[in-house]
């Protein structure tokens, strides 16, 4: 299974989302204002959300 990690000290939350708007199994997604990882055997492994972030806040590993 996958493993999705945020750094919340690096993450900007709601003012950032870069990471939410890419995710295509919708596994990141915005709540309030943070990021929140849902249904993460959901995720397909492409790591665009990583490339994404502006900050590095966002890891996943296999």
């Amino acid at each position: 299974m996958v493993k999705i990690t945020i750094d919340r000290d690096k993450c900007e939350g709601a003012d950032c989302a870069e990471c939410t708007d890419v995710c295509p199994m919708e596994v990141l997604v915005l709540e309030g204002d943070k990021i929140v990882i849902k249904h993460p055997e959901e995720c397909s492994f492409c790591e665009v959300c990583m490339d994404v972030c502006p900050n590095e806040a966002v890891n996943v590993e296999e």
